[in-house]
């Protein structure tokens, strides 16, 4: 599966942003990801910076030596690379080839950049290599600490290192059997926006992108097994509830962890996500709401991808202010209790006392329980 990083439509504009300094009050830089965990050993995490090791040691020589090509395409990250773009063993060569030429353009691979900067990448990748484990127990920890503890479960990733992936992305994820994900991540796309990344800030990215996409899979194990996600529809509104409260907790590892509490640094943009969220569920709710609007809704709702439906984007606002006014242990129940326990618990948030929260429509206030 080809992705465009972690971020959704609620986090897509910040991507390029630099997030506030940290103040010393503890109101700011409370990640919802960086929670003490309910459970802990469901989730495990290794880091295998072996590929994008030999790739830049075979790209630092003077010139290029017989057998690096055919070396390199042995290893099972360059094998998904080129499966991945649709190329051939030969459409990879020919760009490792060129690397070592000075004025040849990558057609797929573009190794050459790579080659370029070696400098650069061999004090990345030296950081990476001394940090991994760390990289890889913080991303298992801070999957953990979104899990609900009430569903047995075990998921496990492998985050395999490499280079010049083709196209922007700057990961790719494979399913790997029952509870399984491997992680293909380009250290080059990764770190692009911030050439001068220091070794902290290198650890931070790799184990946020690595605990996002592992919890992705996690996410959706959980939902399988979890009977309050497994119950049928009883509403109009169980789309657009199901759709936002799945997106919500994913969500919050598109940002830095100083972007916390989302309503005080990105007040505006939860105001717009959250109104979008009102007037869909109204017309959703609505018995005489049009057809062709309400199948437009739905069709948003279903999109793959970075989806343009603006209400999605509020789900990450929803999460984070039950994290930041009820706490981690509410924050996890609204999650344990299926598609409409987020929103139940944001209207108990909404209402808390000076919280300054949006409310939530009428429309949208939770079914009571029968």
């Amino acid at each position: 599966m080809r992705l465009a990083g972690v971020l959704l439509l609620a986090a897509a504009s910040l991507r390029a942003a630099s997030p506030p300094p940290a103040p010393a009050a503890p109101a700011f830089g409370n990640a919802p990801y960086d929670g003490v965990p309910a459970r802990t050993g469901r989730i495990s995490v290794v880091v295998d910076a072996s590929a994008a090791e030999q790739i830049l040691a075979a790209l630092s020589s003077d010139r290029m030596r017989t057998g690096d090509a055919s070396a390199l395409l042995a290893l099972p990250a360059v094998r998904r690379q080129i499966a991945e773009a649709g190329k051939t063993d030969a459409d990879w060569t020919a760009d490792f080839s060129g690397a070592f030429l000075p004025e040849s353009r990558p057609g797929t691979f573009d190794l050459r950049s790579v080659r370029l900067d070696r400098s650069r990448w061999e004090i990345a990748l030296a950081g990476v290599k001394l940090d991994r484990e760390e990289i890889a127990r913080l991303a298992a920890r801070r999957v953990e600490a979104l899990l609900p503890g009430d569903v047995p479960l075990t998921f496990s990733t492998r985050v395999e290192l490499t280079f010049a992936l083709a196209g922007l992305e700057d990961h790719i994820v494979y399913p790997d059997g029952e509870g399984k994900a491997v992680v293909l991540v380009d250290l080059g796309h990764a770190f692009s926006e911030n050439a001068g990344t220091p070794r902290a800030d290198a650890a931070e990215t790799l184990s946020r992108l690595a605990a996002a996409e592992t919890f992705r899979g996690a996410w959706d194990a959980y939902r399988r097994l979890s009977p309050a996600w497994q119950k049928p529809p009883s509403s109009p509104l169980d789309p657009l509830e199901r759709s936002v409260s799945a997106a919500a907790p994913l969500a919050l590892f598109a940002f830095d962890k100083n972007f916390f509490p989302l309503s005080r640094w990105l007040h505006d943009e939860m105001l717009r996500a959250i109104d979008a969220l009102n007037a869909e569920g109204g017309v959703l709710a609505d018995p005489k709401a049009g057809l062709g609007k309400r199948a437009e809704i739905l069709a948003a709702l279903r999109r793959p991808g970075l989806r343009p439906d603006p209400s999605l984007s509020a789900g990450v606002y929803l999460a984070d202010a039950v994290y930041q006014t009820l706490g981690q242990k509410a924050f996890l129940d609204a999650l344990a209790a299926g598609p409409d326990g987020l929103f139940a618990a944001y209207r108990t948030a909404s209402e808390t006392k000076k919280s300054g929260l949006p409310p939530l429509s009428a429309k949208l206030r939770p079914r009571p329980p029968k």
